[in-house]
């Protein structure tokens, strides 16, 4: 990590400067001082062999920025760097950004893992949000100074082609996959430049389709941040470039004024069906500014930094969340909303808020507030949509500041949802079973909110202009999301026509649940098991509706986490019974715990780790505590003693040691229970997920009851990229032949065995590879629910043989 030296003339302003960047970064950052001289007389000056000493202290590979105030400092930090050694002297650079403010940049930077030019490239630009506030131009970056910056860098030209051009998921993609480089990069289009490791700074940028940018690389890295941008550039920047958009998605100018529809308010359609129902009213509160005194500027910036690390980590999980229930949608947008949360660019604006004295609650509320505008201000209303993400993510922080309770969306029951706008994480959380439709007098069918109620099916529309004032709470109204209209007063032959045309869709949408129900087969004939992977009894109905044959993987964790203390064993045996009494006869493959690596748990704490996948999580954690263990153990036997239908499946078997060691404990559960397996019959099967697992799969078949493959974990570990690391991803992927490999082996080892082979990763819900999975050998599947019905109708297309 950059260290940071400050020098000054006085030792009290050198210290109280570093006391508040320490108090920024939690000490996170190394950081030293050389201020003032020896002498109790005549204090003030500085001291070559001082800096030289403090530079020494903080010096690493990462290297030291120095900074300091005028005069001798500047002259005692330039013989420092004579006077060490020359290799440590080549590693260091002075910088001429102001002390105060420039440290705290500098050390904010430093504390993200920043490489030396940024570090100082941020502490030079600490200025630019306090001049911005106050109105003053920076006569320092001129056209000619900017372009001088750039002489030298290597540059990589493209047409952007996504179709809503550089919005806030491709710039979230564009950040993560140039964060690490060490190398100062920045973006340019139409002539303006924007920081490329700011997703903000890239998304208020403007890029549409079409335009033209260039990526300007300088540093150590700049080749290979070069090489990383075009590979992301030419996958669309994460995004498909050639999926059909509709038009009404593209369309950046001012819509037409819609041509009025009698007995009815014209919106525009956002998500398709028809409902008629009450309407409910929903208002969003952002919490205000408390009436609190400031603290000082370091206490501020801490109680900010906190907050906002508390959020991001929120969302983090959000994501996590949504992508292991396979909702693309709610993941992507959670996952740019943390990236907007985390923008280095806010980090100094914020600083200056606090060093101006804004309380922390101030300093977001005029930041997020400045930076609303600018997206309300793009030339694009896609980006201009996008003001409503970074209001949602005001409040939340606000909410976090203020320790105000979040009431959420609560509406009653079976009703149609009126608001102004609802922002992302409002929508959600909707459950879609109660809320029947969604009408916004504001919004945009490119929204993040839209995106989300399409993924839930919640009929929506939205610029329904007067929807707000016209329509009164508990009045019955026809939301006609086809065609974008309220009915609030249909003729009788309208009222008709609605009623018909929404029969018509509620038979559609049964007749395709009702051929999910039918088993999935083949061909030639084969039956082929399609189960889910469910993560509590709230997911069962879901599950049931969608033609589970089962449940593949149901994820225990839901009864671990967001607890303070740990379940106990009857708690467990009530819900594993529950869930197993819901499907019957049919089996539910139970997974014991299965935390660590990215799955934290408060009721458990567990020690932090350099390289936490590879670490103590999973089964490893498990036979460590064996009275952890075997209390969820005996929960299981417990609750297959009355269904038998319960499996047992164990997480992160890397060897037959482990996967013996866990039978053992079930062999002294069921002795202390007293139920042998002739009473309590439960196969205890594995899932295969570590490559050593696939290598030693023939005895590992000889001791397990089943395998089950965890696509997600095994992809990773064999290809060596963490699924979470943007950088890597495309390393990431199922496809590749080696997991295909590994696939193949495990199912062989399988069949040999004479045991099932099932997958309950995410590539058992992807249809385009569903036949590769037939002919690898697999003899059932298990997805979210939600993928179900489509995974069914391929299975009937396909041959086994």
């Amino acid at each position: 990590m950059v260290g940071i030296v400050v020098v000054s003339h006085s030792r009290q302003l050198a210290d109280g400067v570093a006391e508040l960047a320490e108090q920024m970064t939690q000490g996170k950052c190394p950081i030293a001082v050389a201020g003032g001289i020896d002498d109790p007389a005549n204090p003030i000056g500085t001291d070559p062999v001082a800096v030289m000493s403090a530079i020494e202290t903080v010096a690493d590979d990462s290297g030291v920025l120095v900074l300091m105030d005028l005069g001798s400092a500047l002259l005692s930090a330039e013989m420092a760097l004579e006077l060490i050694d020359p290799d440590l002297a080549s590693k260091v650079e002075l910088c001429a950004a102001p002390i105060v403010e420039g440290t705290m940049a500098a050390t904010v930077a430093a504390a993200s893992g920043l490489p030396l030019s940024a570090v100082k490239a941020e502490a030079m630009g600490a200025l630019a949000a306090k001049l911005k506030h106050l109105g003053v131009e920076d006569e320092t970056a001129g056209p000619a100074a900017s372009q001088a910056a750039c002489g030298d860098a290597l540059t990589f030209e493209w047409t952007v082609l996504n179709p809503h051009g550089l919005h806030a998921r491709p710039a979230a993609a564009i950040v993560g996959a140039l964060a690490g480089f060490e190398a100062d990069l920045t973006l340019e289009c139409k002539g303006e430049r924007a920081n490329a490791k700011s997703l903000n700074a890239l998304a208020v940028l403007g890029v549409r389709k079409g335009d033209h940018i260039v990526l300007s690389a300088s540093g150590a890295q700049a080749q290979d941040a070069l090489a990383a941008f075009e590979a992301l550039a030419r996958d669309g920047f994460g995004e498909d470039v050639d999926a059909p958009v509709e038009a009404a998605e593209t369309e950046d100018q001012a819509a037409p004024a819609p041509s009025a529809v009698e007995g009815a308010i014209v919106g525009v359609a956002a998500s398709s069906g028809i409902v008629s129902a009450p309407a409910a009213f929903f208002t969003v509160k952002m919490p205000e500014v408390p009436a609190r005194a400031f603290t000082s500027a370091g206490e501020e910036a801490r109680r900010l930094s906190d907050t906002i690390a508390t959020v991001a980590e929120t969302m983090r999980a959000q994501s996590a969340a949504a992508k292991a229930a396979k909702d693309k949608a709610k993941a992507e947008i959670f996952a740019a909303h943390e990236a907007m949360l985390t923008d280095p660019d806010l980090q100094p604006k914020l600083l200056a808020a606090v060093e101006g004295g804004a309380i922390a609650e101030r300093a977001w509320m005029e930041v997020m507030t400045a930076l609303k505008a600018q997206y309300e201000a793009a030339e694009s209303a896609y980006m201009r949509e996008r003001a409503m993400d970074v209001l949602d993510i005001t409040r939340q922080v606000m909410l976090a500041l203020t320790g105000e309770e979040d009431a959420g969306v609560d509406i009653a029951p079976n009703t149609i949802l009126f608001a102004e706008d609802l922002s992302p994480s409002d929508t959600a959380r909707l459950n879609k079973d109660t809320v029947l439709g969604i009408c916004l007098q504001g919004g945009g069918k490119t929204s993040h909110s839209a995106i989300i109620a399409r993924a839930m099916g919640i009929p929506a529309i939205v610029r329904a202009t007067g929807c707000l004032s016209e329509v009164t709470p508990g009045q019955i109204v026809t939301l006609d999301g086809f065609e974008g209209l309220l009915w609030t007063a249909p003729s009788d032959e309208k009222a008709g026509e609605l009623e018909a045309r929404r029969t018509a869709w509620i038979k559609e949408r049964n007749e395709t649940l009702t051929q999910a129900l039918e088993p999935a087969i083949t061909l030639d004939g084969v039956h082929y098991p399609v189960q889910a992977n469910i993560g509590g009894f709230a997911d069962v109905e879901k599950a049931l509706a969608s033609g589970a044959e089962g449940v593949g993987l149901l994820r225990t964790e839901f009864l671990f986490q967001a607890r303070a203390e740990l379940p106990d064993e009857d708690s467990q045996y009530q819900e594993y019974k529950r869930i197993a009494a819901a499907f019957g006869d049919q089996p539910i493959t139970i997974r014991t715990l299965d935390v660590g690596g990215d799955k934290p748990l408060a009721s458990y704490p567990m020690a932090e780790e350099e390289n936490p996948f590879l670490g103590h999580r999973g089964v490893r954690m498990c036979l460590s505590d064996p009275a952890l263990f075997k209390t969820q153990i005996r929960a299981l036997i417990r609750a297959a003693s009355e269904q038998p239908n319960i499996q047992m499946m164990v997480p992160m078997i890397a060897n037959v040691r482990e996967l013996k060691a866990v039978k053992a404990l079930v062999a002294d559960c069921r002795t202390e229970l007293g139920l042998p397996e002739e009473q309590a019959p439960m196969q205890v099967g594995i899932m295969i997920e570590v490559p050593s697992a696939v290598l030693d799969a023939d005895a590992l078949a000889a001791e397990a009851d089943f395998f089950s493959i965890g696509t997600n974990d095994l992809t990773q570990y064999v290809m060596a990229a963490d699924r979470g690391n943007p950088q890597v991803a495309e390393l990431v992927d199922y496809n590749e032949p080696a997991v295909l490999t590994a696939i193949r082996m495990t199912c062989e080892a399988g069949k040999k065995a004479g045991i099932p082979v099932s997958m309950c990763g995410e590539m058992a819900g992807d249809t385009n590879v569903t036949q590769t999975l037939l002919n690898a050998g697999l003899t059932k599947l298990s997805a979210s629910p939600s993928l179900l019905p489509n995974l069914k109708a391929k299975l009937r297309t396909l041959s086994i043989k």
